[in-house]
């Protein structure tokens, strides 16, 4: 079967209208991707500093923001804070460690809001973690 003349080209221009679709949906894939890493890492460095100071909580210069950054080796490169209440644990008491960051998107592509809706990006993420001292 013979092509018309009237056909040439016509696979580059619907790719050239697909291909921008195909790659916002791949980037906000990723994009997606990391920001759940994120979310999840900020989440079990949380606990884990909880539970380190849950554990140590009696030792004198009690380092939980060292420990809470350590669990998480993934998030080194980004600015994450770390505010906790273990100065004031006593057995039985709780204690709680928070995580925050505020994470810049991977790709620049999401900073800009879309049709005038607001950006998505820079996206503030925490974690929670709590514990009971002394077990």
């Amino acid at each position: 079967m013979k092509k018309e003349n009237g056909e040439r080209g016509a696979v580059a221009i619907e790719m050239a209208f697909i291909l921008p679709l195909l790659l916002l949906i791949l980037i906000g894939t990723i994009e997606f991707g990391r920001v759940l890493n994120v979310q999840v890492s900020m989440t079990q460095a949380a606990r884990e500093g909880a539970r380190y100071a849950a554990i140590h909580y009696k030792e004198p210069g009690l380092n939980v923001t060292g420990a809470t950054l350590a669990a998480a080796p993934s998030l080194s490169g980004l600015p994450v804070s770390v505010t906790n209440n273990a100065s004031t644990c006593t057995a039985g008491a709780n204690v709680t460690v928070t995580t925050s960051v505020s994470l810049p998107s991977m790709t620049g592509f999401l900073d800009a809001g879309f049709f005038g809706a607001p950006s998505i990006f820079p996206m503030t993420l925490t974690g929670v973690g709590v514990m009971r001292c002394g077990g």
